[in-house]
């Protein structure tokens, strides 16, 4: 009979918790793969990785990890950020407690209150089959368990001192890439290989041009900055390399037969980064595009006439 109750009042707790969930799931949001970073996820969707961040709530050094859903339109963001807002307003005038009136029952009044019955079970130290009486007075609101004080202040120390630590990790890298990127102005491009000219700027195609080469051959980069991706996540650019080069522009170098440098690492002009290959592509070429807010523009704009 117990077991039979424990069961049903389970069954109640995950339809309460599958009803009362206050985000819907969001076909536009992203879900982050192992090796993805923001950046590569910006380059996909052809977005500033700045804004990306913004609307996700991401500080430096933008710490993603599988599994993690990412709004990829400000619309979307703005709606997640009301909805919080509205629950955040229900939450201030909600009751803290409630007494229990004749003919109640547990699931009847995590119903009514909003939250569910493992929850309110679990506040009031409420054990199964969860009988309750008229008269009773029960919680609403409060933490599942109990710790002596001494543990209490002790994890509260340690999480004051961790999350002492983590915003000085996050100034840190902040304060590292506003040292070491250089502003738009400063930004000064050449070209990352030698090689014909295969294919110019196309925005609905190939978004970049591709230079003809041999494998094995050096690509340089095309200007200072700090590698942002290193990897072959994204579907037909093969192992690729973006870098940033200030709070506007990035850079890709695409179908590498090797990778030389990792995600993090600060490169200079002209350095070799890469080696030709033709990964995802039938010949070997190079493919290079110059990002600006996140939108692709002509390279040819920004590289020297040769």
């Amino acid at each position: 009979m117990f077991r039979k109750l424990g069961f049903i009042f389970l069954l109640h707790t995950l339809l309460v918790a599958c009803t009362h969930q206050r985000f819907s799931w969001n076909p536009d949001d992203y879900t982050v793969s192992s090796g993805d970073t923001l950046y590569s996820i910006a380059w996909r969707y052809e977005i500033d990785p700045d804004d990306l961040a913004r609307w996700n709530h991401l500080s430096p050094p933008y710490m993603i990890y599988p599994g993690d859903r990412l709004h990829t339109k400000e619309s979307d963001a703005l709606e997640d950020d009301r909805l919080r807002a509205v629950e955040e307003q229900q939450q201030k005038h909600r009751p803290t407690e409630v007494t229990v009136r004749r003919g109640d029952t547990l699931y009847s009044l995590s119903q009514d209150n909003d939250i569910s019955v493992a929850r309110l079970a679990a506040i009031n130290g409420l054990k199964e089959p969860y009988v309750i009486n008229p008269g009773q007075v029960l919680t609403l609101v409060g933490q599942l368990v109990v710790k002596p004080v001494e543990t209490s202040v002790r994890a509260s120390t340690q999480n004051t001192v961790r999350q002492a630590t983590a915003q000085q990790v996050r100034q840190q890298a902040v304060n590292t890439e506003e040292s070491v990127v250089e502003t738009d102005r400063t930004v000064s491009w050449q070209w990352p290989a030698e090689g014909k000219l295969l294919a110019r700027f196309n925005k609905n195609d190939t978004k970049g041009i591709d230079i003809a080469g041999g494998e094995g051959q050096s690509v340089r980069a095309a200007s200072s900055g700090k590698v942002v991706y290193s990897g072959n996540g994204l579907i037909s650019y093969g192992n690729l390399i973006i870098i940033k080069h200030s709070r506007s522009y990035l850079s890709a170098y695409a179908h590498n037969k090797k990778l030389l440098v990792k995600e993090g690492e600060m490169v200079k002009a002209g350095q070799k980064i890469a080696e030709l290959g033709k990964t995802d592509v039938e010949k070997p070429k190079l493919h290079f595009e110059i990002r600006k807010n996140g939108k692709p523009v002509d390279p040819l704009g920004y590289l020297p006439r040769s």
